[in-house]
Order: C-alpha cells, then sequence, then structure tokens
C-alpha cells in the first residue's frame, strides 16, 4: 500500500531508551574502529588494507571497547536531552509521552486503500446494486467515484455525498456495505445527540472529557489515512450550548472536515497538531435535505433516493429470509404481511419492518410446540 504524510510533525525518535541504545552502538562502534586503526599502524604495509578490513577487523575486537558506568551515564544524560530537545523541536512539547505514542507510529506516514482498475470499481458496483437495487442512485454515485480514482491511479475516495430519501430504507445500511467492499474502515456519527460535534471533532484539552474526534480515532487506530465516515440524519444535526453560553454547532464542526482546504491541514482541538482530513470519504444521510444547513448542502452532492417498492422489500425478504435459515412456507408468510401491511397498518413499510417479521417468522419456526 502506498503511504502518504497525514501529521505534521517532523518524524524524530524520542524515546530515550532507543536514543541510549544508538548512542551506545555507536561509542562502541567508534572505538572497535579506533583499536583496529592503532594495532593496523600506518606504514607502508598498512596501506594494503581498506576501510572494509577495518571494519571487519573492528567487529572482531572486543578487549577496550566495553562501556564503563561513566560512559552509560554519560550517554543516557545526553538521551534524556536530546529526547527533550527533539520534542520541542517537533512542536509537541505539550502531549503526554502516551499522547506522543499514539501518534508515533503514523509520523512517517499512513498507509491508504489504493483503487484497482476500472474492472474492480465496474464489479464492485454491480455486487452493491445486486444487494440493494433501491439504492442505484448511490451507487452509481460511488461506482463513478472509484472508476475516477482508479484511472488517475488515486486512492480510495468518496466525495461528501447527502443520501437524501425516506426512512428505514437502508441508506447507513448502504454506506457500511461500501467500506466493507472497498475493505476500509468506517465510523459512524449520529448527528442528533446533543454532542455530536464534540464527537465529530473531539475535545480540547484542559476539559475532563478531552478526547479525539471519532474520524480521527479511526485514523489512528487502523494507521489508515482514508477511511468512510457515515454521518446518520444530517437533517437533525443539532447544537449544545456549555454553562457559560458557548454554542457548539454541529454544521460547523462538520465544515472543518468537508471544506477540501480546511480538511487539508486540520488543526486537531485534542493534540492541538495538525492532520490531513482531505483523504476521507464521507457519506451523510438524510430524510428532509430542505432541513440541512446551506453551507453543508453546497460542499456535497445530494443524491435523492426513492421509497422502497413492495416487490423490492419482496426480494428483500426472499434474501434475508434464506440467510436465517427460513423455510419456504415462512417466507411465503412474510410475503403476504408484506402485500397486506400497509392496509393494515395505514403507513408505509419499511427494510426495517421487513426484518421485525423475518426475526418474528425465524422466533415462531423455532418454537416448541404445546402438547
Amino acid at each position: 500500500m502506498k503511504r502518504i504524510k497525514i501529521i505534521d510533525v517532523p518524524h524524530y525518535e524520542t524515546d530515550p531508551k532507543v536514543i541510549v541504545k544508538q548512542l551506545s552502538k555507536f561509542l562502541e562502534d567508534l572505538r572497535k574502529k579506533k583499536v583496529a586503526l592503532d594495532l593496523i599502524g600506518d606504514d607502508e604495509r598498512s596501506a594494503e588494507f581498506n576501510v572494509s578490513d577495518i571494519e571487519i577487523f573492528g567487529e572482531e575486537l572486543s578487549d577496550g571497547v566495553e562501556l564503563t558506568y561513566r560512559d552509560t551515564w554519560r550517554i543516557t544524560e545526553r538521551a534524556n536531552k536530546l529526547a527533550k530537545n527533539r520534542v520541542a523541536a517537533a512542536g509537541v512539547s505539550h502531549l503526554k509521552r502516551e499522547e506522543y505514542d499514539r501518534l508515533e507510529p503514523s509520523l512517517a506516514g499512513m498507509q491508504v486503500i489504493m483503487a484497482q482498475d476500472q474492472n474492480w470499481a465496474d464489479e464492485l458496483a454491480a455486487k452493491l446494486h445486486a444487494d440493494m437495487p433501491w439504492m442505484a442512485r448511490a451507487t452509481e454515485y460511488a461506482w463513478h467515484a472509484l472508476r475516477r480514482s482508479a484511472q488517475r491511479g488515486e486512492p480510495v475516495r468518496i466525495r461528501p455525498v447527502i443520501l437524501n430519501g425516506p426512512p428505514g430504507i437502508g441508506k447507513s445500511v448502504w454506506a457500511r456495505s461500501l467500506a466493507a467492499a472497498l475493505e476500509i474502515p468506517y465510523a459512524d456519527v449520529d448527528a442528533t445527540k446533543g454532542g455530536a460535534g464534540m464527537a465529530l471533532v473531539g475535545v480540547e484539552r484542559g476539559w475532563g472529557t478531552a478526547q479525539a474526534g471519532r474520524p480521527l480515532e479511526v485514523m489512528l487506530a487502523k494507521r489508515l489515512a482514508n477511511p468512510l465516515i457515515v454521518v446518520d440524519e444530517i437533517c437533525k444535526a443539532k447544537s449544545v450550548t456549555s454553562n457559560k453560553g458557548t454554542s457548539y454547532s454541529f454544521g460547523d464542526a462538520l465544515l472543518s472536515l468537508l471544506e477540501p482546504a480546511t480538511a487539508k491541514a486540520w488543526d486537531c482541538p485534542y493534540f492541538r497538531v495538525r492532520f490531513d482530513m482531505s483523504h476521507i470519504s464521507w457519506v451523510l444521510t438524510s430524510n428532509n435535505v430542505e432541513n440541512v444547513s446551506e453551507p453543508v448542502r453546497s460542499r456535497c452532492q445530494v443524491v435523492e433516493i426513492p421509497d422502497v417498492t413492495m416487490e423490492q422489500l419482496q426480494e428483500f425478504a426472499l434474501r434475508k429470509g434464506e440467510a436465517f435459515g427460513l423455510s419456504e412456507a415462512a417466507i411465503d408468510a412474510v410475503f403476504v404481511a408484506i402485500a397486506q401491511a400497509s392496509d393494515v397498518t395505514g403507513r408505509r413499510q419499511s427494510l426495517r419492518d421487513i426484518v421485525r417479521m423475518l426475526e418474528r417468522a425465524e422466533m415462531l419456526e423455532g418454537r416448541p410446540r404445546l402438547q
């Protein structure tokens, strides 16, 4: 996999123990070489030896090169000072050791999942469409994005999209299926929760609940720069107000990650370090896109998803029923229930309703009969 620079921090070795080992090895090698040169001398015959001979000769020597207690003490003092100076030079002296250790594995770069060829994009889209045909417009959008990335030899990335459609048709499920097909990690953020904005970008250091945001947590945990983030119900995004009157808007927090310029050099409030968050794929779901703020809408492609038809619900029930191991009679009973449900309940049926029907049928089939 390709690696790209994500964290705007120089990659220095800052662990004093590692630095002690490095300096100790350097001093031992230096002394071995000096002993070898002293034994070889600088007369006419010494000219027969070259640099590689001296290094081999030095490796075979042991007497006179062992580190003394004073050597070890001086090296340790120097290593501690060097580690401290390197942390200061990297601009991360405000971080605790354990916090820096979370960043350190990714300082040299994070891996990215690369788009394969266009045939790969075609096959992936065909499978998504076969599983959820009513999400065809969303699949088409992702298909074109993947073909474009493959054609350009770029990392996998779905530009921000809002899937707008009725509730319960599987918009979030489709997004998770896309992540699974791409074999990239994903994270869910529920925009309806009061603290969703803080969960998205993180909480500043100094607060009792200080933490990094969900997208960054996924990136650091998986050491991957292009996860897929699913924002559920962006149309119901909320703002919260602190006891001091400070307002925290989910939309404003999201904009800092959607806007290409700010995402490229995004300041994390928790680590207080800049990250390149521009490789994230964003899928937002909505039931009423008119309730989504204009700044967020303007940075996303809106894809309208139609409601699921009765025939599509029945096809879904058939696939799920077979996966549940239901009998043909049980699946037929669910088919009849789907056909009559809207008239009986007086409301539209969703995928959630079908799953409940299937679970009920599974329970009835597995229930022991009363004698």
